[in-house]
């Protein structure tokens, strides 16, 4: 199942305020105060080895093969009138309590897990300098292409393979920023977006997001004055009969 545009930007705010771990005071007509989460529950994350990680809803998981057992989900926020403010290792918003979480075979822990049958991957890591320290994607895509940000389904166009093999070397170096500095730095990361699909060698993919006012991507990084003229090129290309 692939989200819509307000669908994905709403899990991007929700992970943001749960890493920051505010929470919202509510107050009932007697007077008495209740906290809650609001609707950031409907993001599903869960926080292992400082690293926060969230659902990839729609790739492919035919070519990808669980590893060793890492852990196991600990807390559940759902589950908790008033949760902890600060998520911990092995906190989750919705898993269960009791869900093991697994290496991906070939990747990283640090970039993804498994937790049950469902495939996570890193939104922030504290400890990560580029894209492909989050990611650990380098030498692993195939290729990129652009996407509808309507539906987040429709395949537009695919990079040139020239644009592609540029695009595959250059984004796994970018320089990895937390989405909420960029999102403070850019003032709401405000702007058009171009919605673009990584398809790995495996057959999985992801979707990533760039700013053309910042010019930068999310996962988060600023792009370079290379990769931004080699994206506003190819996508002038849709529109070339």
């Amino acid at each position: 199942m692939r989200l819509k545009r307000s669908s994905v930007f709403m899990i991007f705010a929700a992970v943001l305020l749960l890493a920051s771990g505010a929470w919202v005071y509510l107050r009932d007509r007697a007077g008495h105060y209740e906290c809650s989460f609001g609707e950031s529950e409907y993001a599903s994350v869960f926080q292992w080895n400082g690293i926060v990680y969230d659902e990839n809803w729609d790739t492919p998981l035919t070519g990808l093969k669980k590893g060793k057992p890492v852990g196991e989900i600990t807390y559940t926020k759902a589950d908790h009138k008033c949760p902890r403010t600060v998520m911990q290792d092995g906190d989750a918003t919705v898993l269960d309590t009791g869900t093991k979480l697994y290496a991906v075979t070939g990747y990283k822990a640090s970039a993804r897990l498994w937790a049950g049958d469902r495939l996570y991957e890193a939104h922030s890591n504290p400890n990560a300098k580029t894209l492909n320290d989050l990611l650990d994607v380098a030498g692993k895509i195939k290729t990129v292409r652009f996407i509808s940000g309507m539906d987040g389904t429709t395949r537009l166009k695919d990079f040139t393979p020239e644009a592609a093999e540029i695009f595959i070397r250059e984004f796994p170096k970018l320089r990895y920023i937390p989405f909420e500095t960029l999102y403070k730095q850019t003032k709401g990361w405000v702007g058009d977006n171009y919605w673009l699909e990584i398809e790995m060698k495996d057959g999985s993919t992801m979707t990533i997001v760039y700013n053309t006012l910042s010019p930068s991507f999310n996962p988060p990084a600023y792009a370079t004055p290379e990769l931004a003229a080699l994206v506003e090129q190819q996508r002038k290309l849709i529109y070339i009969k």
